[in-house]
């Protein structure tokens, strides 16, 4: 792709308007929950994990209100580097600066978030990029921001083919004071604009870690935090065949699958065909995080209606 403006103003007029956006986070939402390691739980008041809704269970959660790509992507600001291939919708305003814990419960529709941390990789990431094409498959990739600075072809690519591509911080730290948070957060932003002319709008901390100066600098930009409902379990001693049973067998329809795309995770790869044949024969399909939320909310309104 060639560049069709000046990089640096095209990446600081991105990150601008992002920021801005970051700060029209609504903020009549509930108080962040605690969870996972040590320290004080965060005050921020914009979680939306569940939303009570007439129709259902006052358990169920919630997407929020439909937005369009030109009204709230980032990217739509303006500035672009160059013209990027995208097919992948911003994500609904309402969830900007919340915590997705959770998948919606009662939702009908068997759909399924695969997502992928801590790439990219150049042996592993490729591979599960062909396997995903061969099965018209679209997963959300959670990009480190120092393999994004080395591989930026391949996060290109996966942007180019219809999948998502969200923040997982630049060095994978399992803490950070609030200068580091936003060097962390800036550094990979930038990375991701400069490899895919799009600014990101989906953050995954490392470890889960809901309740660090990451998080909290994520919420406050306006990112949507996003965790996850099954775990592969690929990051543990197991095999290709348990890591593809560990998916296979646990799903539910809107659940979004953990699994992890780095160098050492050449077992997820050999694994991913197996869970796309099997549960694409269960009837699932397979698609981006900003897709999920925005079926979510859809059915919702349905359900309300």
């Amino acid at each position: 792709m060639k560049h069709n403006a000046p990089r640096h103003i095209g990446i600081m007029m991105i990150i601008a308007a992002a920021a801005a956006i970051g700060l029209a986070v609504a903020s009549t939402r509930h108080a962040v929950q605690r969870e996972t390691t040590g320290g004080a739980p965060v005050t921020l008041p914009a979680e939306e994990t569940v939303m009570p809704e007439p129709s259902l269970p006052a358990t169920d959660e919630t997407a929020a209100t439909e937005v369009s790509a030109e009204t709230a992507s980032p990217a739509a600001a303006g500035g672009l580097p160059f013209e990027p291939v995208l097919d992948v919708p911003a994500v609904p305003a309402a969830y900007r600066g919340t915590i997705v814990r959770q998948r919606t419960r009662h939702f009908p529709h068997r759909i399924l978030a695969l997502t992928f941390d801590d790439g990219p990789s150049p042996t592993v990431t490729p591979q599960i990029l062909d396997t995903l094409r061969e099965y018209n498959a679209r997963a959300t990739f959670f990009v480190l921001g120092q393999n994004v600075r080395k591989w930026p072809e391949i996060v290109r690519q996966a942007a180019d083919e219809g999948h998502a591509i969200g923040h997982h911080s630049y060095s994978h730290p399992s803490k950070t004071n609030p200068e580091q948070a936003a060097k962390e957060m800036a550094q990979t932003t930038e990375a991701i604009i400069e490899a895919t002319g799009r600014a990101p709008e989906l953050f995954r901390p490392p470890y889960g870690i809901t309740d660090g100066n990451l998080c909290r600098t994520a919420r406050e930009q306006g990112f949507t935090v996003i965790l996850w409902t099954i775990s592969s379990a690929d990051t543990t001693s197991i095999g290709p065949e348990i890591i593809a049973s560990n998916v296979i067998y646990t799903p539910n329809p809107g659940d979004i699958v953990l699994m992890h795309d780095s160098g050492g995770n050449s077992k997820t790869a050999e694994a991913l065909p197996r869970i796309l044949k099997e549960l694409s024969i269960a009837g699932f399909e397979f698609v981006t995080i900003p897709h999920l939320l925005g079926a979510w909310e859809e059915w919702k309104k349905q359900a309300d209606t």
